[in-house]
């Protein structure tokens, strides 16, 4: 796991104004797919050399999500990539959600969660007249532990430049 998620809640998260859901136990599982650069829009070069100039049909999408598991595997989570159905109905809020194994965490203005960048993870959108800001960063390893991201990662800083580093 070389990515760590910090959600720094502003206000109240509360299910009335959109906390952050999470599904325990989904960082144990295989990532579904992940998020790249599209080769249409920059180009094969562009990808190759990590440049963030593009080089192919800009009226082409940037960004594409790449599947990375077979379509059995996603058989399991039919709404990877969107809400699980009935997660927004007003009959039975969430239903959808806890449905497919998500649980909402409440949190006070000030709280920080943590948590790896596998697990699944989503806010709702605020529909009440309160206030949900929030912080929201994530650290990733680097070159300095050993991980080497893909050339068509969807963050890529050009030339070969390191990304700022943390260091304690």
């Amino acid at each position: 796991q070389t990515c760590l998620g910090l959600w720094l809640a502003l206000d109240d998260a509360t299910l009335e104004n959109g906390c952050l859901w999470i599904r325990p136990g989904s960082h144990q599982e295989s990532v579904r797919r992940k998020f790249s650069r599209n080769p249409e829009h920059f180009g094969t070069d562009a990808i190759e050399s990590r440049s963030s100039r593009a080089a192919g049909n800009i009226t082409k999408p940037q960004m594409m999500f790449e599947q990375l598991v077979d379509d059995g595997a996603l058989a399991a989570v039919p709404w990877d990539g969107k809400l699980p159905e009935d997660s927004l109905i007003s009959e039975a809020p969430f239903e959808g959600l806890f449905k497919a194994g998500f649980v909402p965490v409440e949190c006070k203005a000030g709280d920080l969660l943590a948590f790896c960048g596998e697990l699944d993870h989503l806010s709702l959108p605020n529909y009440s007249p309160l206030q949900r800001h929030t912080f929201q960063l994530h650290l990733v390893d680097g070159r300095g532990a050993g991980v080497e991201w893909a050339k068509s990662n969807w963050l890529q800083y050009p030339q070969e430049e390191e990304f700022l580093s943390v260091k304690m």
